[in-house]
Formats: structure tokens, C-alpha cells, sequence
């Protein structure tokens, strides 16, 4: 509809732009004030014709809905409606469907934390902090880590297996994915013993976990004195276990395929 509104970032209107190659018309211009874009149709005496508006924040406008440009974006933005239907209408369908039971098994992406340089020179190895953390994996019952780059197909295969015998190129590898990242800061306080004012070097970790089914994620943190790091990791990847098993967990469906 010519005056309609598309609601897409800036970025994306302008990728489609391209998609139209050069030579669908005698040319096009592209004027930008203030952030708002102004793309025109100029034929070969110079008279130019207003073909769509990017506002700043994003917004879409179409002024000509017979020009090719226009009509590329008007088709992406349709494409995209399609997609965004069927996504809801999945995400409907897998809130209505049997869930896993509480003893299945969660399979989690784990990626190495992301460490400042301090936090690095301050391990006593070289990757002891991700092993210190995987390590609160090793024995838990119910989640399952998997190495997205070490596994070899068969490992492949059986975890396509176990996620419904769904080929694992058709979905989410894992049920939840974890990234985290790790610093240094120095905090400040008061010390109990005198009651005057101290500092200490305090190691954080902070984590954001997605569910690979339903729209939902979480953040968790977790922070103490650096010399108590095991604790601290200890404590953090408890954190990371409770969201991935109450509140993701109950969400993930029995049958994966869905």
C-alpha cells in the first residue's frame, strides 16, 4: 500500500536496497539528512521520483510501489511476515506439546568464558578457568555437555538420535546455549576486623543462557575475592545449572523435531 509503514532497522532496508541491480532504470539517488534516507528514480531528462524513505529510527516508507527497488523490499518485508508467522505458530505449538520429563537429558553449548587479560595472566594455567568450570558439568545428572567443534560424526549421529532422530543440520544442536565471560576488579569496603577502609581484587563472571526452542533467556552473576576462585566458579556454574534445569528445562518438548 503506497504511504505504508515497514518497521525494520536501517541496515536491512539498506542491504535490500542492493538487491536490485543497476540498469533497472535510467539510475537512482540517495540523499541523506540527519540520519533520514531519501532514495529517488532519476530517468534519463532528470526528473527524479521519491521511490521509499528510510527514517532514522528505521522506519520504512514506500512512495512508489511500481518501482523495483520498492517492490524488493515490499517482497522482503512479505517474506519476512511469512517467517514471523510460522515462528510463532512453532513457538505455539511447542508451549502446547508434552514436555521432557525431569530426569531427560539437557544438552548445553558451553563456550569457553571470555576472559580480560588480567584474568588470564591470573589462571595458573593456561585454560584453567574454563576447566575449573566445565569440571561443575563433569557429574550432573541430567545436563550434557557437547563440544561443538571436538565432535566426531558418529558423535553427530547419536545426538541427532537423541534429539528425536531429527538430522542435527534440520535444528538447535543443543537445548540451551551458555556464554559467559569472565574479569577482574578491584572492590571496595571496609575491613571488619579494623572498620576501616580496604579494597581486594574481586574475580566476576557473568553468564547469558538462551533456550534454543521458546524465546527466552537469562542472565546470571556471580563474584568474590580472587583468591576463593574455585568457590566462586563453583557457585557461578550452580547459578548457570538452576536456570538450565527450572526454568529452561520444564520448556523444552519431549519430541525435538517440533
Amino acid at each position: 500500500m503506497s504511504g505504508s509503514l515497514f518497521r525494520r532497522a536501517a541496515s536491512l532496508c539498506i542491504a535490500l536496497s542492493a538487491l536490485v541491480v543497476l540498469g533497472c532504470g535510467a539510475g537512482y539517488r540517495t540523499t541523506v539528512k540527519n540520519g533520514h534516507e531519501s532514495v529517488y528514480h532519476v530517468d534519463e531528462n532528470g526528473n527524479k521520483t521519491l521511490v521509499y524513505e528510510i527514517a532514522k529510527d528505521g522506519t520504512v516508507t514506500i512512495h512508489d510501489e511500481n518501482d523495483p527497488k520498492a517492490q524488493a523490499i515490499m517482497a522482503e518485508q512479505e517474506r519476512m511476515e511469512q517467517a514471523q508467522a510460522l515462528e510463532e505458530e512453532r513457538i505455539e505449538r511447542i508451549k502446547r506439546s508434552p514436555k521432557r520429563q525431569p530426569e531427560d537429558p539437557i544438552f548445553v553449548a558451553l563456550y569457553d568464558v571470555e576472559l580480560d587479560e588480567k584474568l588470564k595472566q591470573a589462571q595458573h594455567s593456561d585454560g584453567a578457568v574454563n576447566q575449573q568450570i566445565r569440571g561443575e558439568f563433569d557429574k550432573d545428572p541430567v545436563i550434557r555437555l557437547i563440544g561443538m567443534d571436538s565432535m566426531k560424526q558418529s558423535d553427530w549421529e547419536k545426538l541427532g538420535k537423541a534429539l528425536g532422530g531429527r538430522s542435527v543440520n534440520e535444528g538447535p544442536p543443543a537445548d540451551v546455549d551458555v556464554v559467559s565471560r569472565g574479569y577482574l576488579k578491584e572492590v571496595y569496603g571496609f575491613d571488619k576486623k579494623t572498620g576501616k577502609p580496604a579494597s581486594m581484587v574481586a574475580v566476576v563472571f557473568e553468564a547469558t543462557i538462551t533456550c534454543n526452542y521458546i524465546p527466552a533467556e537469562y542472565t546470571v552473576t556471580e563474584e568474590g575475592n580472587v583468591l576463593l576462585n574455585k568457590q566462586v566458579s563453583s557457585r557461578f556454574a550452580d547459578k548457570i545449572k538452576f536456570v538450565i534445569k527450572n526454568q529452561i528445562g520444564p520448556t523444552i518438548p519431549a519430541d525435538r523435531e517440533l
